[in-house]
This record gives structure tokens, C-alpha cells and sequence, in this order.
């Protein structure tokens, strides 16, 4: 068997043994030892989420789900490892933050820390959890006045399910629009013009007949279609006292014209600059990590798939509010690790600006950062040295930050992450999302790049018995996707026929649960 199998293997037993910080059993008034808990045998039912948080809370840009790679999943097959974003999974989450003094602030940075271990990296022991809160109250948050132009393509592949979900999604949109709102509508095909001028949100009757009309046809100019928009956009923006945001509605990458990313990108880029941000919504296309990249590293962008029209309404009628409105810009932070660890993991962190420091540090920049209804976090595993002990308590690592108002001030905060008694839900939540992160990724190349579909049913087969391991109902969509995932590659693999092991054991000592 080899190493990474047998580490499939003993993954559940891995994340039931996580190790303490030292020191934790050195206060003789406590009878025995207090290990810091687990997600896996901690009672969820128990806990309280945060829903009562005065204040929202911020998120990164860039991908907000991983719906694509469900849908592929659910379809039967084993998804590209390109489509599949940690920050995505992430964000479909709830990943509530410790508190602390109210935020004073834009943003303000919370988090802590927990003994973990990851199947796929051995080497680190502590997982850690940076999230955001803000000074805005959630109760009574209003967005700004928006100036909506949405860029559709409306070319062949789209006709049929596709089209009818942007639609559908257009008229959603309508239905939550405000008086002081307005909605224009930019069509491209083999070519791209204003298919419905600027319109106030007061003629909602127009509006809906206006969406009614739109008809498929050609193929996929898309970057005519981005560079119509962004000029509507730049033109209906002046004296319009709010925000204006292009919203680009497409099934498939660019076919005609320019496709490079430098050209796709570099006019979201300079439309942010000038005040005009991104919204990009893929209707069954292929989006891979790689744009999803691309548009988190660009000022303003954010990334959402809609598989179908009841998946559309749920997410506009919660989140349009906040997709809509940006929050910071340009947030640079810098990690750096206690005396004695060292930095061996970051996960969920949109686009790819990172760079090690001289003194085993890592400064991340992330171009936006938006409201958000529930917390999220970015993730960091930090490994010992040789010969170094972690004392409850004690400082794991110091994260500094700044960022960027839309008035162009800087501000400012640092907090310091420290291991808890009682890891919060953000943290037991996120080792299992951080798990499935990195075993799926890691499963899909083994079998789509290196061929080896047994060793990929090995680590998926560990990552369900984990997961079924944790009684936290929230993780049940990541059990169903898991579970799905594991009877394809079980069928492939040519294990399809052998008895699995039952869930409802425990997959360690092989116990019914009680």
C-alpha cells in the first residue's frame, strides 16, 4: 500500500486523535486532562451560532461557490480539479468567528486556533481561522442605489434551460430592485449592442416585457459584450448618485474575437479603477479555478454559478444586497508564525498574490472584500519545529492588515491568533471543509492527471467515513457531494460489489453510534 493510501486510510483516525497544546494538563485542580475537541467528536447540536452577531461580517471576492463541481458530481462524473475552489466551498458556509470588542471600524480582524491534522499534510498540527467583522449593523444595512447593466450572452449554446435561467434571474433581480434603482441590458452574440437602454426600477411592467423578449442566437463575443457594457456603464454612471455594477450572465468561455485573459481582465480591471465593479454569472459554464483567479485578483469582481433557475432565486433573494456592494479594497496581510512554527498551509485565500517573507512570514493582498450575512474565514496550518512545544494559550501567529476605503484612506488592524479551550464552530466546521478541500482536489488529479483512480478512491473513502463522522447538519450537502463522488470512483475503481463500512458505525472502532 502505498504512503498516500495509507493515509487515506487512517484519515478518520488522524482527525479523532488531534494532539493538544502542551500545558494543558499542568493545573492540579483539574482532575484530568483537558484535550482541546475536535470537529469530529464534538457535539454540534449543542453550540450556538452566531446569528444574533450585531454586525456582518466581510468576505473575499473572487468564487462564492462550488456549484459547478456539485453539478458535475451529481451527473455522474469525477469534476476537473480547475473547477473546484476552496474559497468557493467556503463561502457557502457559515463560519462564525470568535467575537471580541465591537468593531470600531470598517473591518476588523478576529480569529484563533486549534490542534488539527489534514490527511494530505501530516506535518501540520494547528489549523487557525482568520475572519472579518465590521461596524455595520445587519439589522439595519441598506445598500447603496445601484445602476445595474447586465451583460447577457444570448448566443446558440445558450438557447433552452440556460437562457430561460438568466431570465428568470433578470426578472428576480427586478423584483428586488429599489425606486432609486435602474437596470440596463446589453445582448452579444456575433456581436454586442444595448438591448434595453438604462431604465428605472419604477417601470417594473417594462422592465419584466423587456426580459421577456430576449432570444438566443450566434455565437460568443463575449469581450464585444464586456466592452459594450463596461461603456454603457461608464457613460449612464455620471450623475447617478450610487453605485453602477456590470453583471456578466454566460454559459462557456469566449469563442469569438479576442479570448486572452489579459484582455477579458484588463477591462474589469481599469472599469474598477473607475468606479465600476464585476459581477460574473456562469449558467452551466465551465469556470475553472483559473478565471475564478483571475476575477478575484481584479478590483470589484466576484464569481457565482446557477445550475438552475430555483438555485438563482434562493441566492439573489438572500445575497443580491451584498453582491452588489463592495466594501474594501486592496487588503494586504501579513502572517507571521509564533517562535517555534512554521507556515505550511493557506486555504480559501482568492487569487494568487502571496509571497514569503524574510522571517517565514507570508503577505497576501486580496483585491475586494464584500458584506456578508454570515462569517467566513481564511485558513492557515502552521507545522512545529523540531524539539518545539505549543503551550495552551500561547500566541500561534500575529496577522497585520491593511486595506483601502472607497474614499481611497487606509486603514488598518493586527490580531493575534491563540489556541482555545473551546474551539469555536468556525474552526471545528472549517477542518472539515479544509479536509474536503484538500482531499478532493487531490482526488480528482489523481485520477483525471496521474491516472491512479484506486488511490483516489482511497482518499475519498477516508474524507466520507470523516465527514460521517461529525454530527454537524450543516455538512450534510458535503456528505451527499462526498458520498456521490465515492460511488463513481468505487464503480471505476472496481470496488463497486464490496460491503462499505456503515455510516452509522463508528469508523474507528466499528461501534454502532449511540
Amino acid at each position: 500500500m502505498s504512503h498516500l493510501r495509507f493515509l487515506a486510510v487512517l484519515a478518520p483516525l488522524a482527525l479523532l486523535s488531534a494532539p493538544s497544546f502542551a500545558g494543558e494538563e499542568e493545573d492540579e485542580e483539574r482532575p484530568a486532562p483537558v484535550r482541546y475537541k475536535v470537529a469530529t467528536d464534538i457535539d454540534f447540536s449543542g453550540l450556538e451560532v452566531s446569528a444574533s452577531m450585531p454586525s456582518m461580517s466581510a468576505t473575499p471576492g473572487g468564487a462564492q461557490d462550488i456549484r459547478y463541481f456539485r453539478d458535475q458530481v451529481k451527473a455522474g462524473a469525477v469534476p476537473h480539479p480547475n473547477v473546484f475552489t476552496p474559497e468557493g466551498l467556503f463561502s457557502e458556509h457559515d463560519l462564525p468567528v470568535p467575537g471580541g470588542a465591537p468593531c470600531a471600524q470598517l473591518l476588523c480582524p478576529v480569529g484563533a486556533a486549534m490542534p488539527a491534522q489534514l490527511t494530505l499534510q501530516p506535518d501540520v498540527r494547528i489549523l487557525a481561522q482568520l475572519g472579518f467583522h465590521t461596524d455595520i449593523d445587519a439589522e439595519t444595512f441598506h445598500r447603496a442605489p445601484v445602476n445595474l447593466v447586465a451583460v447577457v450572452d444570448k448566443s446558440g449554446s445558450m438557447s433552452g434551460a440556460p437562457l430561460q435561467t438568466v431570465k428568470d434571474s433578470l426578472h428576480r433581480i427586478v423584483d428586488q430592485l429599489g425606486p432609486q434603482d435602474r437596470l440596463a441590458i446589453v445582448l452579444y452574440g456575433d456581436r454586442a449592442h444595448v438591448f434595453m437602454a438604462p431604465t428605472s426600477a419604477t417601470e417594473k411592467a417594462n422592465l419584466h416585457r423587456q426580459i421577456d423578449g430576449i432570444a438566443s442566437a450566434g455565437s460568443t463575443a463575449l469581450e464585444d459584450g464586456l466592452r459594450v457594457g463596461f461603456d454603457l456603464a461608464h457613460t449612464s454612471a455620471k450623475g447617478f448618485d450610487g453605485t453602477t455594477r456590470v453583471m456578466l450572465f454566460t454559459d462557456e468561455r469566449p469563442n469569438v474575437g479576442r479570448t486572452d485573459a489579459a484582455s477579458f481582465m484588463g477591462m474589469a480591471e481599469a472599469a474598477s479603477r473607475d468606479g465600476v465593479g464585476m459581477t460574473t454569472i456562469g449558467v452551466g459554464t465551465i469556470f475553472g479555478a483559473e478565471l475564478a483567479t483571475k476575477v478575484s485578483s481584479v478590483r470589484g469582481g466576484n464569481l457565482f454559478f446557477f445550475p438552475d433557475a430555483s438555485t438563482m432565486q434562493a441566492v439573489f433573494t438572500k445575497e443580491l444586497d451584498t453582491m452588489v456592494t463592495e466594501l474594501a479594497y486592496d487588503m494586504a496581510l501579513t502572517v507571521t508564525p509564533a517562535p517555534g512554527l512554521d507556515l505550511a498551509g493557506v486555504y480559501g485565500l482568492p487569487g494568487d498574490a502571496i509571497a514569503w517573507g524574510p522571517d517565514g512570514s507570508i503577505t497576501m493582498k486580496v483585491a475586494t472584500l464584500f458584506p456578508s450575512k454570515e462569517e467566513g474565514g481564511i485558513y492557515f496550518g502552521f507545522a512545529p519545529e523540531a524539539g518545539s512545544v505549543q503551550r495552551a494559550g500561547a500566541p500561534v501567529a500575529t496577522v497585520s492588515l491593511s486595506y483601502s476605503l472607497r474614499s481611497g484612506r487606509r486603514e488598518g488592524g493586527s490580531v493575534t491568533l491563540t489556541g482555545t479551550r473551546s474551539p469555536p464552530l468556525g474552526l471545528t466546521r472549517g477542518q472539515l471543509l479544509v479536509e474536503e478541500a484538500t482531499v478532493l482536489k487531490r482526488a480528482t488529479q489523481l485520477h483525471l492527471d496521474e491516472n491512479d483512480t484506486e488511490g483516489a478512491y482511497q482518499l475519498v473513502r477516508g474524507l466520507s467515513a470523516t465527514l460521517h463522522a461529525s454530527n454537524d447538519a450543516s455538512m450534510d450537502k458535503e456528505r451527499e457531494l462526498v458520498d456521490t463522488l465515492l460511488d463513481t470512483l468505487t464503480k471505476l475503481s472496481g470496488h463497486a460489489g464490496e460491503t462499505m463500512r456503515s455510516a452509522s458505525r463508528d469508523p474507528v472502532s466499528g461501534l454502532p453510534r449511540r
